[in-house]
């Protein structure tokens, strides 16, 4: 028996880097996989390519929220019956717009709807479909605690999806609901991995991209995304 099988998992942020690793691990170990992201024609390929089930979701509107995890609530059968809520989408904005000299409030309420108002809204309407027991991860950054001179409006933003996740996590522990005071909330904060969201930071230049890993990667290196697929493979299980 594969060691998921059974596992019931929805993940938003499924149809780009780091999302469609985890889904397709998290598939082949057994698990019964939801996944979600904006671009329907790449939804419809990942999860041919994963096995996954696919709804279209933008995290960043309340309505489509809504719309995809009552998708996945009658996928599985109904409330209640999922094991782990994974909020992987995340978007970097555009650093050139987040300079002192060229602040963008477009950038900002773009990167902050996904990053965070997604987060809160998949906090919201997934709750309600975990078993007891049942975890939410989220996905942040390691840009919420080192300073990203390039990038800080996205870096800000993922230090609101800690402090939301540090929150939560109080809230559930002093629930006197016994589902929701069952539940846990954490937060993964990725160091530098090789994906499209990485080349588009570094500009596509592998050696400013091994340069940064030496910086903020223990390893010294760009991480690959199997390695963050195992490890969320091992904390669900």
């Amino acid at each position: 028996m594969s060691s998921l099988s059974g596992k019931n998992i929805v993940i938003t942020g499924a149809t780009s880097g780091l999302g469609v690793q985890i889904a397709a691990t998290l598939k082949a170990e057994g698990a019964n996989v939801f996944i979600g992201g904006r671009r329907a024609d790449r939804g419809a390929t990942i999860a041919e390519e994963t096995k996954a089930t696919f709804h279209v979701v933008d995290v960043a509107n309340e309505e489509s929220n809504k719309t995809f995890f009552k998708a996945a609530e009658d996928y599985f059968g109904g409330a209640e019956k999922v094991d782990f809520v994974f909020l992987n989408a995340g978007v970097e904005g555009n650093n050139a717009e987040a300079t002192v000299t060229n602040l963008s409030i477009e950038n900002y309420d773009y990167i902050y709807s996904v990053n965070v108002r997604g987060v809160l809204l998949g906090i919201k309407y997934g709750t309600p479909l975990l078993r007891s027991g049942g975890s939410i991860m989220v996905t942040s950054s390691v840009a919420s605690f080192l300073p990203m001179g390039a990038s800080p409006v996205y870096a800000s933003s993922k230090a609101a999806v800690d402090g939301i996740v540090r929150s939560f996590a109080a809230q559930l522990s002093e629930s006197e609901d016994e589902r929701i005071k069952s539940l846990s909330i954490v937060a993964i904060n990725p160091t530098l991995y090789d994906t499209d969201m990485a080349d588009r930071f570094t500009g596509g230049n592998k050696e400013a991209m091994n340069g940064f890993a030496k910086m903020v990667n223990p390893s010294q290196r760009a991480g690959k995304a199997t390695e963050l697929a195992a490890i969320v493979r091992d904390y669900v299980h």
